[in-house]
């Protein structure tokens, strides 16, 4: 296996958007990914083309900065549950509507990944058509050949990122719903996501999925 602990360290920085600053450069570059490279959100409802929904007033951020020239490469987010507030988190919606019987999720302690955005300046390859939460794949490729696109070291980034933001506000169940390919690049990198029923139409097809942070930790590990 790879070093990417070791090239991820040597090359970028993961850190917290905690400033109104830093969580600026976020809601640019999904901007960018999510409505100027894909139509995948509204770039008329996005005011100074900055990308931002009714979820960021929840959520922590983190993002992926190349140590040498300070561009951000990515960036991704944490919604946080608000138990008692009436609020869902988005996977517990398209659950429910796929599935209205189903169970959800244990919402104290369960936080959601989502807006998973990375750079064009640091994709493999400039031809590659961002997908929202997937990495970087190009769709039109068979699911093999999008697999091998997508830049293990951006995701490893971020998804750390993620860990970190679980760890300090005692998120023990982090839930996503991401492409196949993502979640079979994070399985090669020991980062297991259990499936929560059947894909959905989101975005093109993506899996609700969960895992248990420890357990995600150790496999990292």
């Amino acid at each position: 296996m790879p070093d990417f602990v070791g090239f991820l360290n040597q090359y970028f920085d993961v850190i917290r958007a905690d400033t109104p600053d830093l969580r600026d450069l976020a809601y640019r570059l999904r901007y960018q990914v999510y409505c100027v490279e894909n139509a995948f959100e509204d770039p008329t409802r996005c005011s100074g083309k900055r990308e931002a929904d009714e979820d960021d007033d929840r959520s922590v951020h983190t993002l992926l900065v190349h140590r040498q020239s300070g561009a951000v490469a990515g960036t991704a987010r944490l919604i946080l549950p608000h138990p008692g507030s009436g609020r869902v988190l988005p996977i517990e919606r398209i659950l429910s509507a796929a599935r209205p019987s189903m169970v959800l999720l244990p919402l104290q302690h369960t936080g959601e990944v989502s807006r998973f955005a990375v750079s064009r300046e640091f994709r493999r390859r400039r031809s590659e058509i961002r997908c929202a939460d997937a990495g970087f794949a190009d769709t039109r490729l068979d699911p093999a050949a999008a697999e091998k696109r997508l830049m293990p070291h951006i995701t490893l980034g971020l998804i750390r990122g993620i860990l970190a933001i679980c760890l300090d506000y005692e998120i023990t169940l982090l839930a996503a719903v991401m492409e196949p390919a993502l979640l079979r690049i994070l399985a090669r990198l020991g980062l297991d996501f259990a499936p929560l029923g059947p894909l959905v139409q989101y975005h093109g097809l993506r899996q609700p999925c969960a895992a248990n942070i420890l357990d995600l930790i150790r496999g990292a590990r």
